[in-house]
């Protein structure tokens, strides 16, 4: 169930944006008691009085299409954190399927997205899997040269997103998933692996170029056995994938200072 939570005046900015479409999440089901954090721990970095954003951008992946539950791997990683922050946290889920870098180079700029950055205590980032997808032409009929001017248009698209964002947030820390191949237990996945590899290898090349970036691996997950974490499309993760994918997402929060 999406609505709206967190903060008042966070709500109140949303209310208020108009015609601005944007989906803040929140479950039926509250979270226990918010344990009191012990010494060293993650969350003490952060202050107590200040309420907590997690912004989340991109395609499909942050949206959670595929997880029959609704909440992907946004929503999951939102309840892990209201498990610690109870009602001083919130969670903006700004995904759109279908996406691309250069989509998301657009929506960044956005005033009602930009001022959410500025607030944003996290930021997550999924982004490259339409931009590989659509350049390669199919798993069927790799097009090499039309997937190198791709790779090289969406690194140009996430450098731009990456200065953008930290322009105006330099402080919260940059989550950015890693690609996975979603054909790797299909006749050619040899090559179709190369292609994605290389592709996390510019995602890798431009977040080495901003503080505080961390990428995300999600490569291996799918590699060995892609029907256990994909869901029937064969293209998105299922509960079991999304689980898998917030769970790598939180142990990255625990160290967010060595993502360069």
């Amino acid at each position: 169930m999406w609505t709206a939570v967190g903060a008042a005046a966070l709500l109140s900015f949303i209310l208020l944006a108009a015609g601005f479409a944007l989906a803040v999440i929140d479950f039926t089901h509250p979270a226990p008691p918010a344990p009191k954090p012990t010494s060293g721990t993650p969350e003490e970095r952060f202050s107590e009085k200040e309420n907590k954003v997690l912004v989340s951008l991109g395609d499909s992946l942050t949206r959670g299409t595929g997880d029959m539950s609704g909440k992907g791997y946004v929503g999951l990683v939102y309840e892990a954190m209201k498990k610690i922050y109870g009602d001083r946290v919130s969670a903006v889920n700004l995904g759109i399927n279908g996406q691309t870098s250069a989509d998301l180079a657009k929506q960044i700029r956005q005033p009602e997205v930009r001022q959410l950055l500025k607030r944003a205590t996290w930021i997550t980032i999924t982004i490259g899997g339409n931009d590989l997808f659509r350049a390669s032409g199919g798993p069927e009929q790799v097009d090499r040269v039309a997937i190198d001017e791709g790779r090289t248009s969406y690194r140009k698209n996430l450098s731009r997103i990456m200065r953008e964002i930290r322009e105006l947030n330099g402080e919260a820390p940059i989550f950015i998933y890693g690609l996975y191949n979603p054909f790797g237990d299909l006749s050619g996945q040899g090559e179709t692996s190369r292609l994605v590899m290389e592709w996390n290898e510019t995602i890798t090349e431009v977040s080495r170029q901003f503080s505080r970036v961390v990428v995300v691996p999600t490569f291996d997950l799918f590699q060995l056995d892609p029907s256990r974490y994909l869901y029937s499309d064969h293209f998105h993760p299922n509960q079991a994938g999304y689980r898998k994918m917030a769970e790598r997402l939180l142990h990255a929060m625990g160290e967010p200072e060595k993502g360069r």
